[in-house]
């Protein structure tokens, strides 16, 4: 999980640093939509998670966490896609908002 700190090195502060750090809580609980700018500059609205009850695989069974022994990258934050079932990630300073009702 990142910390205020973390984002901050990366230059994210105030309201984008908060909602970074509010979208991290809210998907260890439940699918949160939210938004952030992909590497083609085009906007990607994602449904994702972190809540391991959520991570069902595209065959219908139950996502098994499995440790890679490497560290998590500083710089983006990985997600469970709802819509892709797989993991994935997006660049942190990329970041746009979390949408309403998902």
């Amino acid at each position: 999980m990142k910390t205020k700190d973390d984002l901050i090195k990366l230059g994210i502060k105030g309201f984008k640093a908060d909602e970074i750090m509010y979208l991290q809580g809210k998907m260890l609980d439940e699918a949160v939509r939210f938004c952030f700018r992909k590497k083609d500059g085009t906007i990607r609205d994602a449904n994702g998670t972190r809540k391991l009850d959520l991570m069902v695989q595209e065959d219908g069974s139950q996502y098994e966490f499995k440790t890679s022994g490497k560290p998590e990258c500083p710089t983006t934050l990985g997600y469970w896609d709802l819509d892709k079932k797989m993991w994935r990630s997006f660049v942190l300073t990329q970041f746009i908002g979390i949408v309403e009702g998902l």
